[in-house]
């Protein structure tokens, strides 16, 4: 009594809040209550708004056909009559309450009602039904879904007087996990409602997946209430998953109003194509309703739906109802309103007439039943009061129904009051730019296969980068976790269903799913297949042939260094390997050895005693090798940058202290080895075998900072050298030893900057060595051919007479032109001019003359004396008009060097006068201001086309005067100073010319010269052999 009063109350009060009272009736004997959504729900105004398209008219039509048809059925409730009131619940729990109130007993007799009615088909939507069920329950009126589907319903304990011609949740379930199963999509998303329609689906998903070793990779709950940040994060994670992995499939078991925000934030982030929706019947049953113009975000969705057939009585019917417009139906002038007459009568796919149309059959048949069972024989009206007392045991005359409905084939109950599992399974397609729902399959529970699916066209698309394949072979698309992984990798699971592939370690096989080490005792290597550890082999360089081909090289580079030391020692009392500067020679050589030895070195597996040998004979070899070039130089950039300056004599410039200096600036990198030495001593280690290099490899540990610091080191002697040789490129050709040194530091250098990238960026060791080997076969023997075979060449092919000189100075005459000179003594007498480059050497010296011995020559008197030739008439000539230009010059011309090593000015003609103080110049070119004077007084004197009586020019006597006291500085030109004789002497300066230092004379020597020539005449032999000036 209280639940009633309570209910009376609230029947009341609803009506009040603005609730709809429309109903659309038909007066009987006993009343079939009716529940269908016409109208859509507005939580916020919470009022019902919008109509609902056609199908809901035609389910208020249905309830209508199917009473009209049992009662007029003779064979069923034989003289009872059967009615109708028919309430709209807009798809809202409490508008359906507010609905169901009006069809209990008290209500109804408070309003005059009779209590006639006997049972309810409805309402749709499960939520719906709960609240209706639990209503109609207190007065045992047993109710009959025609589309509620949640497995909660199934109790029969909570809700006794339930029942439903459409199979539940669960077994829609299956109907999912089955097609899943059949396309092998292990690992998909799955959303739902947060009512009882999703929350019960979610959890017997869960429970039916975990059977199937399906997993679900995501997994959310989303209301209509939620917010538009909630629909967004559903999506981007459901993006976020496909990037991930290979899902494809995305369950959606929601309701209408929560499948249509999906859909509409799904386009919003530009999905399309990328998921196969697979849907519930919550929003599958309103076919494209949900989509709203968003097809191409859903092509290619799987919708599951209860099987319902087409009812073509009830479509005549209905195109009938329509075409009269006499009916009393309340819904029906806003229809023809909202819909056109084509529309209106167009049958929608889905139709669910056929099973609202069953839901009235099936209370038919039970009170068919309970009348023949408790009234039979009785009057109608004791029939009828017996029917509505005993209205508890409806749902037991129902669940004892069996059968065939007019569209749906067999009708029966389980006994908890569910239907039999019968789905239909249709595929969302696109043609000629149409969308549409098309049956692609069907699923009943009682059959066996269950589930029948024919062959759809796919529209999956693929990823834009290409990473991930997205078909099997099959074209099939996939929906799984990750790729099965292959042979030679490791699959760790992450799920029952989801796993992760793993690469083994280059050196670990894979044994039991597990990646075992190869490296436990000993060094070895996984078979290709990663079945087993095979051994491996020591190896020195990337192969033995190339560790044969660069020790073979350096060998025969060894060898060529014994034969050029040989023929340079045995010559090394001639002057052109005197004037090479020979102590600093002997270093260079004992460098070429090292560096050949260090070649063999990095070729030979490493071992305590190699590796401290690796890290001092390179150091010292390079050092040896470039450092003495530079040094020397060094020595020859002094000499004449001192000589434009002042006559004094440049310090230790001596031989001596050359070898001193270069073997004290050798000690740094020596000391830098030795320090990293005690810093980080050499060790022999062994490099494990990797992907790449499936060898062992014995490798000496070194550091990085070191070996930047030698390759420092070598690279600023090489600088340097570099730097002095080009600012002594314009020595004369006699001293062109420069350009030999400057072209062989200059090929370092390129060797250097090749080799030095690749040494500093290669992690493997045999690399380096095969680098560092290459390296130092290529540096000693560019310095081995050039600063030593050539002298050698030069020594024993190349013949006397053809010796030229061929100058690279634009001031010096070439080929057959004279080269006129003009040398006076310190009185100004003339004692030289024309002097043929044809008579000269490419030492530097005439066909007819010695060299003075170097500077390395400890005795600098053991000079050799050969009578000159007397120069031709032509070579006498000299051209009047230079003569005067030169006469006429009282500006100090540039000074040069001719081929014989004298200084002569840059028109080869003019001789200077000599200063009354001697200038380090005018030492070298011979020349002073009174020479210049004597010089054009000879000239005035003498015409340059006058021939005497014996055939000579004018200027004979002044060079025959000469040609017997005084003599001629010059250079060898493969480097080295010499002495060369000239056709007179002249008079020494009054301090030592720094040309006679670089001739390695003194004051002394020229005086023992001078006196040496006034005592002995030309062509005299001492005893020891040396001609006598």
């Amino acid at each position: 009594m209280i639940v009633a009063a309570c209910l009376v109350l609230l029947a009341w009060i609803l009506p009040s809040l603005g609730a709809g009272d429309q109903v659309y009736k038909q007066d009987g004997d006993l009343i079939i209550g009716g529940f269908v959504p016409l109208h859509f729900y507005d939580d916020s105004s919470r009022l019902c708004k919008g109509l609902r398209d056609i199908s809901a008219l035609r389910l208020v039509e249905a309830v209508r056909y199917a009473i009209s048809t049992v009662n007029e059925d003779d064979d069923l409730l034989t003289g009872i009559t059967l009615g109708f009131e028919i309430y709209d619940t807009c798809s809202s729990p409490d508008e359906t309450l507010q609905q169901v109130l009006k069809l209990v007993p008290a209500v109804r007799k408070q309003n005059g009602k009779g209590d006639n009615v006997i049972g309810v088909v409805g309402p749709q939507r499960s939520a719906n039904s709960i609240q209706a069920t639990n209503v109609l329950g207190l007065y045992n009126i047993s109710s009959v879904s025609y589309l509620s589907t949640s497995d909660e319903l199934s109790d029969s304990n909570r809700f006794p007087f339930f029942l439903r011609t459409v199979p539940p949740d669960r077994f829609q379930v299956s109907v999912i996990v089955d097609i899943l199963k059949r396309y092998q999509w292990k690992y998909v998303a799955f959303l739902y409602s947060t009512d009882t329609y999703g929350t019960n689906a979610d959890v017997e998903f869960r429970a039916q997946a975990a059977e199937s070793d399906i997993c679900v990779g995501y997994r959310k709950g989303l209301s209509n209430l939620d917010d538009s940040q909630a629909y967004d994060t559903a999506i981007a994670d459901l993006i976020e998953l496909r990037r991930e992995s290979l899902v494809s499939a995305v369950i959606l078991f929601t309701l209408l109003e929560t499948a249509t925000k999906i859909f509409e934030h799904a386009e919003s982030a530009r999905v399309s194509r990328d998921f196969i929706w697979i849907g519930s019947d919550g929003w599958g049953n309103y076919d494209l309703t949900p989509l709203a113009g968003r097809e191409e975000t859903a092509l290619g969705a799987f919708t599951i739906i209860p099987k319902a057939e087409v009812h073509s009585g009830f479509n005549r019917y209905f195109e009938t109802f329509i075409r009269d417009n006499s009916s009393d139906n309340p819904w029906l002038p806003e229809y023809l309103l909202e819909y056109t007459d084509a529309s209106i009568l167009e049958v929608p796919e889905p139709s669910y007439d056929s099973l609202l149309i069953d839901s009235v059959q099936v209370i038919a048949h039970g009170l068919h039943c309970m009348r023949n069972a408790l009234c039979e024989g009785f009057s109608k009206e004791v029939c009828l009061g017996i029917l509505l007392e005993n209205r508890r045991f409806l749902k037991e005359y129902i669940l004892t129904v069996n059968f065939t409905s007019d569209s749906n084939g067999r009708v029966s109950f389980t006994e908890n009051g569910d239907s039999i599992g019968r789905y239909n399974i249709r595929y969302l397609m696109e043609e000629d730019a149409s969308y549409f729902f098309t049956p692609k399959g069907s699923w009943v529970e009682l059959e066996e296969p269950n589930l029948v699916l024919e062959q759809v066209p796919w529209y999956l698309k693929d990823d834009e980068d290409g990473t991930r394949e997205r078909y099997t072979d099959g074209g099939i698309p996939k929906s799984i976790c990750n790729d099965p992984c292959t042979d030679l990798q490791v699959t760790r699971p992450l799920d029952t269903c989801c796993w992760s592939c793993s690469s083994c370690a280059d050196n670990e096989i894979i044994k039991d799913n597990e990646c075992t080490s190869c490296f436990n005792q000993t060094f070895m290597w996984p078979h290709p297949r990663l079945t087993h550890c095979v051994t491996l082999n020591n190896v020195r360089l990337v192969s033995k042939a190339e560790t044969v081909i660069l020790v073979t090289v350096a060998l025969l580079g060894i060898v060529g260094w014994v034969v050029v030391s040989f023929f340079y020692l045995k010559n090394r009392e001639t002057k052109l390997i005197k004037a090479s500067s020979r102590e600093l020679s002997y270093l260079i050589l004992i460098g070429i050895f090292l560096g050949y030895v260090s070649t063999v070195l990095f070729c030979t597996s490493a071992s305590p005693v190699s590796c401290y040998m690796r890290r001092i004979i390179p150091t010292v070899a390079i050092t040896y090798m470039y450092l003495p070039l530079l040094v020397m130089t060094v020595r020859l950039y002094r000499i004449f940058r001192s000589g434009k300056k002042t006559a004094k004599r440049p310090k230790f410039i001596s031989p001596t202290s050359q070898v001193g200096l270069a073997l004290i600036v050798s000690m740094i990198p020596i000391i830098w080895a030795l320090v990293w030495i005690g810093v980080q001593p050499p060790n022999a280690v062994t490099i494990p075998p990797s992907k790449e290099r499936q060898i062992l490899e014995q490798m000496c540990e070194t550091s990085r900072i070191h070996q930047a610091g030698v390759v420092a080191w070598e690279v600023l002697v090489v600088l340097i050298t570099c730097y002095i040789a080009f600012r002594t490129r314009n020595l004369p050709a006699n001293y062109n030893q420069t350009r030999f040194i400057a072209f062989c530091v200059f090929s370092t250098l390129v060797v250097q900057i090749a080799f030095a990238p690749a040494l500093f960026t290669t992690e493997v060791s045999s690399q380096q060595d095969l680098y560092l080997a290459l390296g130092f076969i290529i540096q000693p023997t560019v310095v081995l051919v050039l600063i030593f075979a050539a002298k050698i060449y030069a020594i024993y092919f190349v013949k006397e007479e053809d010796l030229l000189v061929i100058s690279n100075r634009p001031s010096v005459r070439r080929s057959s032109e004279t080269v006129s000179a003009i040398r006076t003594s310190s009185n100004g007498v003339v004692v030289e001019s024309g002097l043929s480059s044809s008579e000269m050497r490419i030492d530097g010296s005439r066909l007819d003359d010695v060299s003075l011995e170097n500077e390395n020559d400890s005795d600098l008197g053991s000079n050799k004396y050969k009578p000159p030739k007397p120069a031709s008439n032509t070579d006498m000539v000299m051209n009047r008009e230079k003569e005067d230009q030169y006469s006429n010059n009282k500006t100090s011309p540039e000074q040069s060097f001719d081929n014989s090593g004298e200084l002569i000015d840059e028109e080869n003609n003019n001789v200077c006068k000599r200063p009354s103080k001697p200038s380090i110049v005018d030492e070298v070119s011979h020349g002073s201001d009174k020479s210049n004077d004597q010089e054009r007084q000879s000239a005035n004197e003498s015409e340059p086309g006058d021939v005497d009586e014996k055939g000579y020019t004018g200027l004979r006597k002044s060079e025959e005067a000469n040609d017997t006291t005084s003599h001629k500085q010059s250079s060898g030109n493969i480097g080295g100073l010499i002495d060369e004789e000239d056709a007179g002497v002249c008079t020494p300066p009054s301090e030592p010319s720094i040309v006679d230092e670089v001739s390695h004379d003194s004051d002394e020597a020229t005086d023992h010269g001078r006196q040496s020539a006034n005592e002995s005449a030309p062509g005299d032999v001492d005893e020891g052999g040396d001609t006598r000036l």
